[in-house]
């Protein structure tokens, strides 16, 4: 079939169904490829997308030459001008800063995290009775949504009382993330993480509340070396990251074991292949799709020159896929053992801080579900989000026999 890429839409409803053939044929014909949306006289978004896994690996590697924030920094066009002034936390800032700062947050996160492989599958088991006893569930909001939620609300050390609001505030981020949707939609995202950093700014403070001792708001608080507003906006970053991407991985790992059922039934067979099916899980279908970066000065990847400060965006999804990095790229294979890492989590310096937790959190999660639900199948059309940064069904209806 013929490809046009000047017709590639991003929010294509088939695109977001189904990025991956989209993806093979940038990486064949046009592996940069210049993404813009405008809205009235306002260039919204405008990014050179990188698709090939080797071009990708340097975005993400070349740490001096693809930065998070360009100078003159960007500001988006008012009302969301605001936002610009919020503090930068772990996942915006560059070196040097951002390396002192991961010393020093890694050893705290694997100490948060310590133990709580029991507690998750406590806190999945009720919702697996639930669904047992009425032969039906609705994966992502009864199950994919609030286990991952609570494992985070307590390696974060957050009040069961405060977590209801912060949930809420989270999911109005994530709506918002997508540059096409209605101005007040993405006016309540701002609103949100305005709201999640005033909380945070008054968590981090005591004023009034407290965290739970020992966990991660409690250790940021206590450590030297983090300044308050960079623990605030940290702890916004892992509260919508940390959330939202085991939610993700779970619901759409779940749907690919549906869809490939030989691999299902051997993950059933064979439970101590878990941890591979997690990593094939971020490699076939990531959460995260997209990486934006800044040139901090002008070079050419895969053929086309960039000047300093232009916006690229790695494709991760895309790079997850290519044949040239991985032996048969669009199969689902929970034993592959591939040499090449791949990048569902990033890669260099900005690799993902909760991945620890992810890989703790969903193995268990997993396990829960495929004992407690021995038989399970598809009982519905699943919906796919429409945010091609995001990648995840929003509902995965499923019968309990």
């Amino acid at each position: 079939m013929s490809f046009d890429p000047s017709k590639f839409d991003p929010h294509a409803p088939a695109f977001i169904a189904d990025p991956y053939p989209t993806y093979a044929q940038f990486r064949a014909q046009a592996p940069a490829w210049r993404v813009t949306f405008k809205v009235g006289p306002y260039t919204l978004y405008d990014s050179t997308w990188i698709f090939r896994y080797a071009d990708v690996k340097r975005i993400l590697d070349a740490k001096a030459l693809f930065v998070k924030n360009k100078n003159p920094k960007h500001v988006s066009p008012a009302p969301f001008d605001v936002l610009q002034n919020m503090p930068n936390g772990l996942f915006s800032l560059d070196p040097p800063r951002h390396a002192e700062l991961r010393s020093i947050l890694d050893p705290l996160f694997a100490r948060a995290i310590d133990g709580m492989d029991a507690e998750a599958a406590k806190i999945a088991k009720p919702y697996l009775d639930a669904a047992k006893a009425n032969r039906r569930i609705e994966l992502v909001s009864a199950y994919a949504m609030p286990v991952p939620s609570n494992i985070l609300r307590i390696v974060l050390g957050i009040t069961d009382d405060d977590w209801a609001g912060i949930e809420q505030w989270v999911t109005g981020v994530v709506r918002g993330n997508d540059y096409t949707q209605p101005r007040a939609t993405q006016a309540m995202a701002g609103t949100c993480a305005m709201a999640l950093g005033s909380y945070f700014q008054a968590l981090t403070r005591g004023c009034p509340m407290h965290a739970e001792k020992g966990r991660m708001v409690d250790l940021m608080v206590e450590s030297t070396g983090i300044e308050r507003e960079e623990t605030q906006m940290t702890l916004v970053n892992l509260a919508v990251a940390g959330y939202m991407s085991t939610v993700f991985l779970v619901a759409t790992g779940t749907l690919n074991l549906l869809k490939n059922p030989a691999q299902l039934a051997l993950l059933r067979k064979q439970p101590e292949l878990m941890a591979k099916a997690i990593e094939e899980m971020l490699r076939y279908d990531a959460p995260a799709q997209l990486a934006d970066r800044f040139c901090a000065e002008d070079t050419e990847i895969a053929g086309v020159k960039l000047k300093k400060n232009d916006q690229v965006t790695a494709v991760l999804g895309s790079a997850n896929r290519d044949s040239d990095a991985f032996p048969n790229a669009d199969t689902f294979d929970i034993t592959r053992d591939d040499k090449v890492e791949h990048v569902g989590f990033g890669d260099g310096i900005h690799y993902c801080l909760g991945a620890p937790l992810v890989r703790m959190g969903a193995p268990v999660t997993f396990r829960m579900l495929l004992e407690g639900l021995p038989e399970m199948k598809l009982d519905g059309i699943p919906q796919w989000q429409t945010d091609p940064y995001l990648r995840s069904v929003v509902n995965l209806p499923l019968a309990i026999e």
